[in-house]
């Protein structure tokens, strides 16, 4: 190497460390700061950048359309949806709610054949807002109450989805129960040290926040990877429920009496007998057909809503009937009538058998609770506060409210008004049900402008952000039966013949809400929200404009992909 290589090879290695040097004291580095979760940055949500939202941090991932890549519900997955939520305890002893109305049990399995029937109508129709245009309940109800009244059915549904949440927890607390005690027998003998107003004993206590703790990262899991956990649960519960109807009938050698038994009823008794039982059949899933958009929005296709109509009578008609078979055979072998399974699984002496039952039986609950109420209120809470909330922390709210915030214990042990009153705050919901439905598929013909509804400014504002056609339907309706609802929880006040109203409260409501609404929108018109075909993004828009500026010897042919015949938008 040359001496003048040599020296230029140095000089330069020795300009290394200056130029370091330089770029040090003229430039300002800027080093990322770790995030605290005490500042307010670190628990704000991000609103993405597909969002259609008017003002950012008024939407969010959870709340916004989804995107067709994570479309991926199918057919299937809702079947193993209501298998989860049909094979569980509640399905099994519903039966015997309306054979105890006095009708035998052939009458019963028809008024639940028929009510399940209605009830799947009702979340189709309303599910497949969510299959066609990939929006929850929450964005869907807009278009039909208007942008700020919305929130008043969002924050109905909220409250009653956390305190069924709690209910459903310590129905689900009973199977881990018998499951622990099938593992420690002891623990039938456990010392209670909690007092007796408090409404449960040590050993439930146990059991319920070991459910509860099994529960909550199930719970945490989003609801578009969801449809595996329905798929484990589904497979579980049906052994277990198809497990226990073969222990029954083999021990007991048949049926049972409940099977020789006719109708104790006759006349106008039997026939509001008859309306009773369909409205118990239909009312516990008012909640469902009001979020189930939550559920469809998700699917890959427009054609998996349809698929309701199958699935929910099929499923709720058999386990239904199997819970008539077993509770008949259980009384012959016991000589007792247990409608509850589990009360008929935690006398047997086969622990390994007790332990699975209720292990099935649990994770069907869970499926229930999650499917019905977690779901329903994640999306509630991340509706109403985008900005902060999602589904994922919204379940963690919902797991901690509802779970023991609203204390179920004590609702389980009081007197039955506050559960009367929240199986019958259905007066209030299925309005809300009957309206969406009525305005999607009779006024609107299914034509939504989807980025409108996520503006405050949009055509689905109304004045004051209010459609006033939907509540004055909800204060002609809901009326109707509220002196049902009160004689309910206090029979001791007389309202007369205005008792057979709250008998069929889901029909009269339903059927009523959707006839006033209806004439309402017919004669007093909301023409300044309806569109002449569906628009799904902006880019439609977009498309619609270019095609209005194309020169006038441009022509599109009538029929074309791009403009159908009938002018609407497939």
């Amino acid at each position: 190497m040359s001496s003048r290589s040599l020296q230029s090879v140095l000089g330069a290695a020795q300009s290394v460390p200056d130029l370091l040097a330089t770029a040090s004291a003229t430039m300002k580095v800027s080093r990322p700061q770790p995030s605290r979760w005490f500042t307010r940055s670190y628990w704000q949500l991000e609103t993405p950048p597909a969002s259609y939202a008017t003002h950012d941090g008024w939407s969010n991932a959870d709340v916004d359309v989804v995107p067709v890549e994570q479309r991926n519900w199918r057919a299937v997955n809702y079947l193993f949806l209501w298998l989860s939520d049909g094979a569980n305890v509640g399905t099994m002893q519903q039966a015997g709610s309306i054979v105890a109305l006095g009708l035998s049990w052939r009458e019963a399995t028809a008024a639940i054949a028929i009510g399940n029937i209605i009830i799947a109508a009702a979340i189709t129709l309303n599910g497949a807002i969510g299959s066609r245009h990939h929006i929850p309940f929450s964005i869907a109800a807009r278009a039909s109450l208007g942008f700020y009244f919305s929130y008043f059915a969002v924050v109905s549904r909220l409250v009653l989805g956390l305190l069924y949440f709690g209910i459903n927890s310590y129905i689900g607390a009973s199977c881990m129960l018998i499951m622990l005690e099938a593992i420690w027998p002891s623990l039938k003998t456990y010392p209670n040290a909690i007092p007796t107003h408090v409404g449960v004993t040590s050993n439930k206590m146990i059991a319920y926040f070991v459910f509860w703790i099994l529960q909550l990262p199930l719970v945490m899991i989003h609801p578009r990877k969801m449809r595996w956990l329905f798929f484990v649960k589904s497979i579980v519960a049906v052994i277990a429920a198809f497990a226990i109807l073969g222990w029954a009938v083999n021990t007991a050698g048949g049926g049972g009496p409940i099977f020789t038994q006719s109708s104790k009823l006759t006349g106008s008794a039997r026939s509001w007998a008859w309306v009773a039982g369909i409205n118990v059949a239909i009312s516990g899933k008012t909640t469902l057909a009001l979020n189930m958009p939550d559920l469809t929005r998700y699917g890959h296709k427009t054609s998996v809503a349809y698929w309701q109509m199958l699935f929910i009578p099929l499923v709720y008609f058999i386990f239904s009937f199997i819970g008539i078979v077993v509770a008949s055979a259980g009384q012959a072998i016991y000589g007792t009538l247990y409608w509850d399974p589990t009360a008929i699984i935690a006398l047997w002496t086969n622990r390994a058998g007790a332990f699975f039952c209720a292990f099935a039986f649990g994770l069907a609950t869970l499926g229930t609770n999650i499917s019905t109420n977690s779901i329903a209120s994640s999306n509630d809470f991340a509706f109403i506060a985008p900005k902060w909330l999602n589904i994922r922390r919204g379940a963690f709210l919902t797991a901690v409210l509802g779970g023991w915030a609203s204390c179920p214990w004590q609702i389980q042990a009081s007197a039955t008004s506050l559960t009367t009153f929240l199986s019958g705050y259905i007066i209030v919901l299925a309005p809300v049900v009957a309206i969406m439905i009525t305005d999607y598929w009779l006024i609107r013909g299914t034509r939504l402008h989807v980025p409108m509804l996520y503006q405050n400014e949009g055509i689905y504002r109304y004045r004051g952000g209010v459609n006033w056609r939907a509540l004055v339907t909800l204060i002609i309706v809901v009326p109707i039966n509220l002196p049902g609802l009160i004689h309910a929880i206090n029979p001791k006040i007389d309202i007369g013949n205005l008792a057979y109203f709250y008998k069929a409260s889901w029909l009269t409501s339903t059927f009523i809400s959707a006839g006033v609404y209806f004439v309402l929108m017919k004669v007093f018109p909301a023409t300044s929200t309806y569109v002449d075909r569906t628009v799904e993004s902006l880019d439609d828009e977009s498309h619609d404009m270019a095609l209005a500026n194309e020169p006038q010897g441009w022509e599109v042919e009538k029929g074309s992909p791009t403009q159908p015949a009938n002018g609407m938008r497939y």
